[in-house]
């Protein structure tokens, strides 16, 4: 059975590779977004359920935020999960479900460590506070870069150049639309 952060990975998974489109039609998040894509999807019902916003980095890679609302078990509270995702060509192999520590610089910012879960072509952090820090620290930065460890835990950087106004609006719409998917009510 999938729980919350499955779900979230399938979907993000799913989009990378063009099995999923999202509407873009769903949201304007700024007036023109040169770096970013961003897209807010709705249910049938019209509430937010799935806030995507990603970025191109260097060599194919990209680095997607995501925050999903997941059908909990009757009874069960509304269950909301988020991610940070980077994705690359590169093969980077299963970690275990701690993750492997995996660093990260803004601009010239001291670097920061946290766990990243590996599968095939992806790195995830997981966790709202995790994920909603890094969308926060982004907001005024003009490069992330993000050092992937392979299977053999052999370092694979990756380049994002950011634009850093987009890049405050991106976080900003992402933030709210995250507090409106979390008390969205069927």
């Amino acid at each position: 059975m999938f729980n919350a952060f499955h779900r979230t990975t399938v979907l993000v998974l799913a989009g990378t590779l063009g099995l999923v489109v999202p509407d873009l039609s769903a949201l304007s998040a700024t007036d023109s977004l040169r770096t970013w894509n961003y897209a807010l999807q709705t249910d049938q019902s019209g509430l937010p359920y799935r806030a995507l916003a990603q970025v191109r980095g260097g060599e194919g890679s990209s680095l997607w935020f995501s925050c999903t609302r997941v059908a909990a078990e009757e009874g069960e509270p509304l269950q909301v999960a988020m991610a940070a995702t980077v994705t690359q060509r590169a093969y980077l192999g299963p970690s275990d479900a701690r993750g492997r520590s995996t660093v990260y610089w803004l601009d010239d910012r001291p670097p920061e460590v946290a766990p990243w879960i590996y599968r095939d072509r992806y790195g995830q952090l997981r966790g709202e506070s995790e994920v909603m820090g890094l969308v926060a620290s982004l907001a005024t930065a003009q490069t992330l870069i993000v050092e992937l460890a392979n299977y053999r835990l052999e370092p694979m950087s990756v380049t994002f150049a950011l634009v850093p106004d987009e890049t405050k609006a991106v976080a900003e719409r992402f933030a709210k639309d995250c507090r409106t998917i979390a008390t969205a009510q069927d």
